[in-house]
């Protein structure tokens, strides 16, 4: 074998085993939100092809940012019923479990409203987090807020299911994030602390806000809006500014438009806007008499973790259910 021929073939040896190397040490979680399993225990059809395409994108973790379900206030569903909704998710999630995939929930509204929903929500987080006790050492016998600690990032779990906070969990949430993240701080919870689809609650923003980033935390994943939004915030407390991630629909049953203010401030033509977070373009169309709708109504967001460093994904699902990125 000629010289060159050699050298080609262990550079081409140490750039496989280098690929490698870096694949194995690579990892990342999915975050899902309002997926929203019909009353009648129907699953969304884009949910299915959505869990399909996450599986095959292989994440340690996938958290889901809450309204699992569909209850309502006052609504007549029988706790036989709500239970069904529960084993229905299970059935769309049954990918996810079967391939290793641990899946971490989020209390939503629609999940909480009365106490039969709050007893199954209760019921089910709490059977579906003690599949992984051993693994992320959480506190099982509290599945509406906790935190743990994953490859030494850390992740708080909250029950954020309304623009307030009550003070048991407010100071458990100061209290444990006093200490120094051992890396990179991660929060979950249903409601944004700011809406771009609705007027933003001034004092719930204020307090969460503080709290988040006194306690250094580097990005809120949030759900409830039913559209995409990606933003930083500052705050008088804390060192850094706070990125809130909103995470749209993944089953894309209904989605709302992007309030005009914010639009006027992000979007040109009601076409295009730029993710002031992201930094990056999206489309949005006029719907049902209303502007601002992003094109992309299924999303959620993966990130890839290489070390201490990470990046952070967005996708949409198209007409022909590909998995397309959100942005341009």
């Amino acid at each position: 074998m000629g010289l060159l021929k050699c050298l080609l073939l262990i550079f081409f040896i140490n750039f496989v085993s280098f690929d490698a190397k870096a694949l194995e040490s690579s990892w990342s979680f999915v975050v899902i939100s309002d997926i929203h399993i019909y009353p009648s225990g129907r699953i969304p059809e884009k949910f299915t092809q959505m869990v399909n395409h996450i599986k095959n994108l292989k994440p340690d973790i996938v958290f889901i940012t809450g309204d699992h379900t569909n209850g309502n206030r006052g609504d007549s569903h029988s706790e036989e019923r709500i239970q069904y909704w529960y084993d229905r998710l299970d059935l769309a999630l049954t990918p996810l479990y079967d391939s290793g995939i641990m899946i971490v929930p989020t209390v939503g509204n629609h999940d909480f409203y009365e106490l039969k929903h709050q007893r199954a929500y209760k019921k089910w987080a709490t059977k579906t987090l003690k599949k992984y006790v051993g693994t992320l050492k959480y506190d099982t016998e509290n599945p509406l807020y906790f935190k743990f600690k994953y490859k030494n990032q850390e992740f708080f779990v909250l029950k954020l299911w309304t623009q307030n906070i009550d003070s048991r969990q407010l100071e458990w949430l100061k209290t444990t994030s006093r200490e120094a993240p051992s890396n990179n701080r991660f929060a979950f919870g249903h409601v944004p602390i700011k809406s771009v689809k609705a007027p933003t609650n001034k004092s719930f923003y204020k307090k969460m806000g503080d709290v988040f980033t006194e306690g250094m935390f580097d990005i809120y994943f949030t759900g409830h809006q039913h559209l995409h939004w990606d933003e930083f915030y500052s705050f008088d407390k804390g060192s850094k500014d706070l990125r809130q991630i909103t995470v749209g629909t993944t089953s894309g049953t209904y989605n709302y438009p992007i309030r005009r203010q914010v639009r006027e401030l992000f979007c040109l033509d009601n076409q295009i806007c730029e993710s002031p977070g992201a930094l990056r373009k999206f489309y949005i169309e006029k719907r049902n008499g209303k502007e601002g709708y992003q094109v992309y109504r299924q999303n959620f967001v993966q990130v890839v973790f290489d070390e201490s460093s990470y990046n952070i994904y967005s996708f949409g699902l198209s007409e022909n259910g590909d998995l397309m990125d959100f942005y341009l």
